[in-house]
């Protein structure tokens, strides 16, 4: 099948001829053009058969040619497996653009200075794309020295994902040495946080740390008074009531309570990878607030369910799952999540938020009540967030847009 790079429809046929790859059957023959030394190569033995059949010259430029290509490959290699490298964060887990400390460590076994030392692929993001981490100018001879220098992860990942290689093509740039690296420390990128003001708004049944409404129980806030019920203790007696009515009057009390929580985030990467990483961002951002709120949350990233706690490692747990999130996406079901919450709960009365991506590019985020009357939030409250907005601008204010959604049975 012929491959046809992207042109304007409307580029002529010979910019349409020129574009198209009418053999690939033959790439692999020719594949080692691409790299300087496959001309070099070719150039001298161009070179020998105009000495062997046309002019002595020709072999002045053979030998010329392939002093260059001796030098050139002789010294990287030498200077790729005469050092040894190691790399490792100052920290194990750092959020998107947040500089983040890594140090080097150099062992340079020859007598004589290395130059030109690179280590590729720890902070590539794409399989096959190989960016410079690190470049070394110039390692002193016989030296075991530690370099730090900072970087700013921009996407999210647990890097490095692919083997990070030592490369080198000093001193004429025809030939590249690698060889993989060995002495390596991963880093996790987690996504980048917006902070959201506020508590989260939302009540229902259960008990909490904190949050609004109140429910019946033995410990918290005083409620008001009721009747004795068989089974009170007789810490609850209120003596002074009782006295005054003849009769057991119970002091009622209540604390915070919260809603069940379902939260879900699409994962599809079909309309790109930043839309994707402004999702999860925004994701990241309300789970974090929820997490703060101590609001028990049931999380959904894509079709799979994440368990995690309502203390510090919980909040690794989930970050880190939201870091696994491949930068392209992961396609998953549309309606999935409102199914499958059902069958766990055995109900429709959670409260679910819905992490989703809108048809122009942006972000939608939905806030769902699927029962009860009007106060009790039987509604859908949507937050959505344009391509072109400031995520932290839009997100900032959250909870203020539904604190009037009032769940509490």
């Amino acid at each position: 099948m012929a491959v046809v790079h992207a042109a304007p429809g409307a580029e002529s046929r010979l910019a349409r001829a020129l574009t198209t790859d009418f053999c690939p059957w033959a790439n692999r023959f020719v594949y080692w053009l691409k790299e300087p030394i496959g001309w070099f190569v070719l150039a001298t033995a161009i070179s020998v058969m105009i000495g062997m059949y046309f002019s002595p010259i020709g072999w002045t430029l053979a030998a010329s040619l392939s002093s260059i290509i001796v030098v050139g490959m002789s010294w990287p290699f030498v200077a790729v497996h005469a050092t040894r490298l190691g790399l490792q964060p100052g920290c194990d887990a750092v959020h998107e653009d947040t500089s983040c400390r890594i140090i080097v460590s150099v062992t340079n076994r020859f007598p004589i200075p290395v130059l030109g030392l690179v280590i590729e692929g720890y902070l590539d993001s794409d399989v096959g794309e190989r960016v410079p981490t690190v470049g070394l100018a110039c390692v002193p001879p016989l030296c075991v020295a530690e370099y730090s220098l900072t970087v700013m992860p921009q996407l999210r990942g647990h890097y490095p994902i692919t083997k990070p290689q030592v490369t080198c093509s000093f001193p004429f740039g025809i030939w590249t040495a690698r060889r993989a690296l060995k002495q390596i420390r991963p880093l996790t990128v987690w996504p980048k946080v917006y902070p959201v003001t506020g508590i989260c708004p939302l009540v229902g049944k259960n008990n909490a740390d904190v949050g609004d409404g109140q429910r019946g129980g033995r410990s918290g806030d005083f409620v008001g008074v009721r009747q004795f019920r068989r089974g009170d203790s007789a810490k609850q007696v209120n003596w002074v009531a009782s006295a005054r009515s003849d009769s057991l009057i119970i002091t009622e009390r209540g604390g915070p309570q919260s809603v069940d929580l379902e939260l879900w985030i699409d994962t599809r990467g079909d309309k790109g990878r930043e839309p994707l990483a402004r999702r999860v961002r925004v994701a990241a951002s309300v789970l974090v607030s929820l997490h703060q709120s101590r609001l028990p949350t049931r999380l959904k990233i894509g079709d799979h369910w994440i368990k995690y706690s309502n203390d510090g490692h919980g909040r690794r747990v989930f970050l880190d799952a939201l870091a696994r999130i491949a930068a392209d996406g992961v396609t998953c079901q549309r309606n999935a999540f409102q199914s499958n919450a059902c069958q766990r709960s055995g109900t429709s009365s959670a409260v679910r938020i819905d992490v989703t991506g809108a048809s122009d590019g942006g972000v939608l985020v939905r806030i769902i009540h699927p029962s009860g009357g009007r106060r009790a939030g039987g509604s859908v409250r949507e937050i959505r967030i344009m391509p072109h907005d400031d995520i932290s601008t839009a997100i900032a204010n959250l909870w203020r847009e539904v604190r009037d959604v009032d769940v509490a049975a």
